[in-house]
């Protein structure tokens, strides 16, 4: 990994201008008073709102032809908020393995699930996972296998093993997904253009 350090020494920083950024500074603004303005998902109407922006401003890559099929999917599990609520993790399968739509939509289900209980979901995305394998193979503090990530409960467990092993217990997992988020578009940028 070039010019990254430990992840303690530059956490702050990178929250920080995560928080800065007019891109994420209004899709973080905008998704956080839909979430306030429709709390609950049993409303297909209201679900759909939702699966449309977070789609469009977290760039989840849900089809249109999907949205309206996951809407109601996702409107239909049972007793969701209150799953959503405790932290359960199998909804994010849940969601993911949705029927009537395409099941490549890991990305999406952890980021509506994080939406609705950001302390209990971490999100899964390319910028995040290219964060996670570059700490990996630093060596040392974090080891994983990517045979792990199988089911998001795997997945779950792998961020909560990189925010133990660099000691970042006093930041949330959204703290924590802001940094690696960072951190992996970085990287990415980095081999796109060397």
């Amino acid at each position: 990994m070039t010019n990254h350090e430990d992840p303690q020494f530059t956490i702050d920083k990178e929250i920080a201008a995560f928080d800065a950024d007019p891109e994420t500074a209004i899709a973080e603004s905008t998704i956080g008073k839909l979430i306030l303005t429709y709390p609950t998902n049993l409303d297909s109407d209201q679900v759909l709102v939702k699966v449309i922006t977070i789609n469009a401003l977290y760039h989840a890559r849900v089809l249109d032809v999907d949205l309206l099929p996951l809407a109601k999917h996702i409107a239909g599990i049972e007793a969701l908020d209150t799953r959503l609520e405790q932290g359960d993790p199998e909804v994010v399968d849940a969601i993911w393995y949705s029927q009537g739509t395409r099941h490549h939509y890991p990305s999406f289900a952890t980021k509506f699930c994080n939406w609705h209980n950001s302390e209990a979901y971490a999100i899964y995305n390319g910028n995040v996972w290219e964060a996670l394998v570059a700490y990996r193979t630093k060596g040392g503090l974090f080891d994983f296998s990517e045979r792990e990530f199988v089911k998001y409960v795997t997945f779950l467990a792998i961020v909560r093993k990189f925010q133990s092993s660099y000691g970042l217990h006093s930041y949330s997992l959204k703290n924590v997904d802001k940094f690696l988020w960072r951190v992996g578009d970085r990287l990415i940028a980095e081999r796109s253009n060397p």
